[in-house]
């Protein structure tokens, strides 16, 4: 009867183990998956700043077009919007209500 009693605790020690490393499991690949999820959204983020940056350089030298690092900027202004658009992508879009 005591033999009984060892194994059966022995075995619910290794179910409480897989269970643990199941859930371990599940819990770094929700965590990395995250981590790459967010990484993505800022180097999209990063992208967007440095073409606004462009665009505020272009601004500032009174240029309709400007390409750096990558970013093609053009700029239409008329009287009441200015429009920056990069790669054919609208980028900002400025309008003068009345």
């Amino acid at each position: 009867m005591e033999n009984l009693k060892k194994r059966s605790v022995k075995a619910y020690l290794l179910l409480e183990s897989l269970i643990t490393l199941a859930l371990l499991s599940v819990l770094v690949s929700v965590v990395l998956t995250e981590v790459v999820n967010v990484r993505q959204q800022l180097t999209e983020i990063n992208q967007q700043i440095e073409d606004l940056n462009v665009a505020k350089m272009a601004t500032d030298s009174n240029l309709s077009k400007l390409s750096v690092n990558g970013a093609a900027i053009k700029i239409t202004k008329d009287d009441k919007r200015t429009v920056v658009i990069n790669h054919g992508k609208e980028l900002l879009r400025l309008e003068i209500k009345n």
